[in-house]
Order: structure tokens, then sequence, then C-alpha cells
């Protein structure tokens, strides 16, 4: 398979249209199908079911729709990094960070490409599972997390960036919103909650929370993420707790956030680095980093 074979797949699944999909990507409605039939193939599945009424997407099709895309994106970023290099820019810097840490990595990138403006800078911003995975795998330079995220041992050397903590997050009308937070007052109330197969971290410590407040959530549904959270809560779907940073990344307009009292409700961010550094670029990067936060 090709990368142009994986862009038509994308497209297809996401118009659910042959003529469509063929419209967009600049080729003949006979080719594209000629393209989806080998890859199928190749892959050894059905990955759409045709109709007079259109395509649907089979199981194996959705199974395969998320690598495809990571794919797709990884290669456009390679070939962008190469012909920036083609150009004469100079060095490269990685970074993974929750959207959580949105704010400091701003603080970060505003002096950086200062003094480093040839470098070329990715950003990929990753949830709880998938930062802890990025870690392990030692593929970015740096990495804006919670502490705890951090793996133990000499791999690794962090810095304290910021706290963050914990809220009940609830529609700016419900009737509680004014009040003295009080979770025996919140007993029965819809819950949206966290995955903790996404989030393990912020999902566990959520539940420490809860637990210690005697309050056990009646939770409706779930979102892997905790941005989809905060969204279903400006909904009127009903109340959850999440970290306070979110309200100042994504629009938040309708929600109450109300900070819980507590030392076991603070959230400690790193700034997070490879021990044995050999990148020039993540050297640099780093003397921005102890200015700003060494003697935090």
């Amino acid at each position: 398979m090709d990368i142009s074979q994986l862009k038509y797949f994308i497209t297809v699944a996401q118009t659910l249209s042959l003529s469509e999909a063929a419209r967009r990507c600049g080729i003949s409605q006979p080719a594209m199908s000629y393209s989806i039939v080998d890859l199928e193939k190749q892959l050894g599945a059905e990955l759409f079911i045709r109709s007079r009424k259109g395509v649907t997407i089979t199981e194996a099709g959705m199974e395969f729709l998320p690598d495809a895309i990571e794919i797709v994106n990884n290669a456009e970023k390679a070939v962008f990094r190469v012909r920036q290099l083609g150009k004469g820019d100079n060095g490269r810097l990685s970074i993974s960070a929750l959207t959580t840490s949105s704010a400091v990595l701003s603080r970060c990138l505003a002096v950086f490409s200062k003094r480093c403006p040839d470098v070329l800078t990715d950003i990929t911003f990753t949830s709880g599972r998938s930062q802890v995975l990025a870690m392990n795998e030692q593929k970015y330079d740096f990495h804006f997390a919670v502490q705890e995220m951090v793996p133990a041992g000499e791999t690794f050397q962090s810095m304290i960036s910021h706290h963050d903590y914990l809220c009940v997050a609830m529609p700016a009308d419900h009737p509680l919103a004014n009040e003295p937070l009080d979770f025996s007052r919140l007993k029965g109330e819809r819950y949206i909650d966290v995955s903790e197969t996404d989030g393990p971290a912020l999902y566990n410590e959520i539940r420490r929370v809860c637990a210690a407040r005697n309050y056990e959530p009646n939770v409706v549904c779930q979102y892997d993420r905790a941005e989809a959270v905060l969204l279903s809560v400006g909904a009127g779907a009903g109340i959850s707790i999440i970290p306070e940073a979110l309200s100042r990344v994504f629009y938040a307009e309708n929600v109450k956030f109300i900070r819980i009292p507590g030392s076991d409700t603070i959230r400690t961010y790193v700034i997070a680095w490879h021990t044995r550094m050999t990148n020039p670029s993540a050297k640099r990067f780093l003397e921005v980093v102890q200015e700003l936060f060494e003697n935090k």
C-alpha cells in the first residue's frame, strides 16, 4: 500500500461516497474504486460495504481508520521537515504535551522561537495514556506532563512548571453553581466521567478525591478526553470533576468551575527530558526551560 491509497481510504470514510471522494482527490471514480479494492486485497479485509445508496464503513474499516490517519499525518510531517531542511532551515525539536500544559508550553516557545528562529518545532498534544506511552517510547525531546507520568529511574530529568487544581464543573445555570461547594448536595446529580482507559492517572485521582469526601458519582456517560467531558457539561448533560486548566484552554462560557479545597486536589505539572540529551536544539530549549522555571 502507499500513502495515496491511505488518503483515498480516509476520504471515502469521511464522505461515505466513492464519487465525492474521487472528486475531492482529483481522480476518476473508477480509479478510486480500484484503489480501495486493491487496498482491501492487501489487508485481507473488506473496508466498505457498497450499495446503490453509497458505501458504509465496516468494522474492519473503523479499526483501520485511526492508524491510516496517523500514518498519513506522520508521512506529511516527515515530508515537511525534509523540505524545510532542504531550504536551509536548521535543527528540529520534538515536544509532546498535555493540553492542560498549553499556557506553559506557549511561554517556552515564545522565548525559544526568538532565540532559535530556524529550529523546526514539532508539537504533539496527547491525552493521559498516550502521553505515558510516548515517554516510554522515547520519541520526543521534551514532555509537558503531570509529574506522576514521568517514569521512575534515571532515564528522565524533570522540572516543576506549574500546579493545577481539580474542580467541580457544572452548567453555569445550575442551581448550585453559585452556592458553597457541598458534596452531600451533589449526590444523585448526573455525572459525566473521564475514561479510565484513556486517562488512568486523572481517573484514579478523581476517584480518590471523591472517596475522601464520601461522594459516589452517579455516572451517566463517559468520554475518553476531558475536553469532551467539558463540552458535555456545558451542554447541560451533567456535572463532572476535571482540571481547572481546561477552562483556560477550551471554550467554557457555559461552565462554572468550583475549586475543590484540599491538598489532594493539587496537580503538579513538569517539563521532562531525557537524561542523555544529544540534540543540540533540545539543549538550547532546555536553557530556556531552566531560565523560566529553575527557581520556582
